[in-house]
């Protein structure tokens, strides 16, 4: 089975408990068409990925990773794609390497092009269920929000990004060539704003449950952090900017085991929560 990465969380109930693979060579939106050259397969062989063994397992509710059982004693990954994993092996991701580090059943509510506002749907639905001890939230940039709008009569959730607004005007994709979509992005405040109320609205949720929230963004840890051995190698453009070619994710967005690793060794010895809220709180109120 072949989908493409933004149709996984619209379809993911359709393939329930599937394996679900993922090879770049077949890309419909212009926009992928550069990934499919042989500089970036040298990329995917130098990455691991070729031959590819990418697939992405869902559980009986349509997350990735093992099935989640109510009631068992379990911790919760939170967060967008970099939790969800893409572009990774699941037995490389954080919440797969916090679970072995921790001995405990982690399981993984991140999903694809997540904003805070989905994190905090999913952990309004499912943090009550769940009762996890700990709570382990690579938190969503603040440049995304979600609009829920109606479609031939039901109802759809957009994700909307400033960082994708040049390519979505090119394709004429609403709502990026929108009024409201330029007036929300050109204030930030009002993306600082929804981030820190739904941070604080997570908060709560554990604390009503007796969870721990342990809180990081992804970009703690940068390039500047690599091993030296990975920084003298070739870099290539990816979402957070120039990173090894040989951790790049699958889908030439994410990074790989190396940052997955890093971030779980990171955000099971620190927790950023207050360092977050003080540091959206300042650019909201400056």
């Amino acid at each position: 089975m072949t989908l493409h990465l933004n149709r996984l969380a619209q379809k993911s109930k359709e393939y329930i408990s599937t394996e679900i693979k993922f090879l770049p060579n077949s890309l419909e939106e212009p926009r992928y068409n550069e990934y499919v050259n042989d500089d970036h397969r040298h990329i995917l062989k130098m990455s691991g990925h070729i031959p590819n063994t990418m697939s992405y397992r869902l559980n009986n509710y349509g997350f990735r990773g093992e099935d989640f059982i109510v009631g068992s004693d379990c911790d919760v990954a939170i967060g967008s794609s970099n939790t969800w994993g893409g572009g990774t092996h699941e037995e490389f991701i954080f919440p797969t390497l916090i679970a072995q580090r921790t001995n405990r059943t982690v399981y993984n509510l991140g999903f694809p092009a997540g904003t805070s506002d989905g994190t905090f749907r999913y952990c309004e639905y499912w943090l009550p269920k769940l009762k996890p001890k700990n709570v382990y939230a690579c938190w969503p940039s603040p440049a995304r929000s979600e609009l829920v709008v109606d479609h031939d009569g039901r109802k759809h959730i957009i994700h909307l990004a400033k960082s994708e607004s040049k390519w979505k005007k090119l394709l004429n994709k609403w709502p990026a060539n929108g009024k409201w979509f330029t007036k929300w992005f050109a204030n930030m405040e009002n993306s600082y704003l929804n981030n820190l109320k739904n941070l604080y609205a997570v908060k709560y949720i554990c604390e009503q449950i007796g969870a721990n929230l342990i809180v990081a963004r992804p970009d703690v840890i940068t390039y500047d952090n690599l091993p030296e051995e990975l920084k003298i190698l070739p870099t290539f453009n990816i979402q957070r900017g120039a990173w090894p070619i040989v951790d790049i994710g699958r889908d030439f967005k994410h990074p790989g085991p190396v940052w997955h690793s890093m971030f779980a060794d990171y955000i099971l010895e620190n927790n950023d929560f207050d360092t977050i809220v003080k540091e959206l709180n300042e650019k909201t109120f400056k």
